[in-house]
């Protein structure tokens, strides 16, 4: 009986270690039909690299993440053109998980906006507006609102913004238009 018992305990560590090594910590989802999300439910094994690539193999963005936690990372991709993209993930140990998706949107944007990360706390807008006479900025840090501004006649707007005293919840920037044009841009 004794021996039953110490085969069942061995039995059992050894699943639960098979169990924990075999389930993926890192997942990729389309949230919305232009958003992708990229998370890991436990610590990652040393820098993590996320690189998407359109449908020629032609690198769209890559992004060098350092963590020592779980974490989640909402990527917006409203600005490419339609069409397929892959997401792949990988750490030290090489690629860790790859998926493919579509993004569709309606219509084309009257207006163009894109964010830039130039360094630790400099982001630089860019504002193409065709229509509107005024464009109103906001700056979340999280879901907290730390900046807002109204500009007249934005047309090719352009502006650099210092941020400090950041939040580990990540930076993305609200742009709405008089014309009825309202969208969100995250520094990619």
């Amino acid at each position: 009986m004794k021996k039953l018992f110490t085969l069942l305990f061995v039995a059992g560590i050894a699943a639960g270690a098979f169990a924990k090594s075999e389930g993926t910590t890192v997942q990729i989802r389309q949230t919305e039909k232009t958003k992708v999300a990229v998370s890991f439910n436990e610590a990652p094994n040393g820098t993590v690299i996320v690189k998407i690539t359109d449908s020629d193999d032609r690198l769209v963005l890559r992004d060098r993440i350092t963590k020592d936690e779980a974490f989640a990372k909402k990527y917006d991709l409203k600005a490419l053109p339609q069409g397929s993209y892959s997401i792949e993930v990988t750490d030290g140990s090489g690629v860790l998980k790859t998926e493919s998706f579509n993004n569709f949107v309606a219509e084309s944007p009257a207006v163009f906006s894109r964010v830039i990360q130039m360094g630790d706390d400099q982001y630089r807008l860019l504002v193409s507006n065709l229509q509107s006479k005024e464009v109103e900025v906001m700056i979340y840090d999280g879901d907290k609102l730390i900046h807002t501004e109204k500009i007249d006649n934005p047309q090719g707007l352009h502006k650099i913004y210092t941020l400090s005293n950041l939040s580990e919840a990540g930076i993305s920037f609200k742009v709405k238009t008089a014309s009825g044009f309202e969208g969100y841009v995250t520094s990619l």
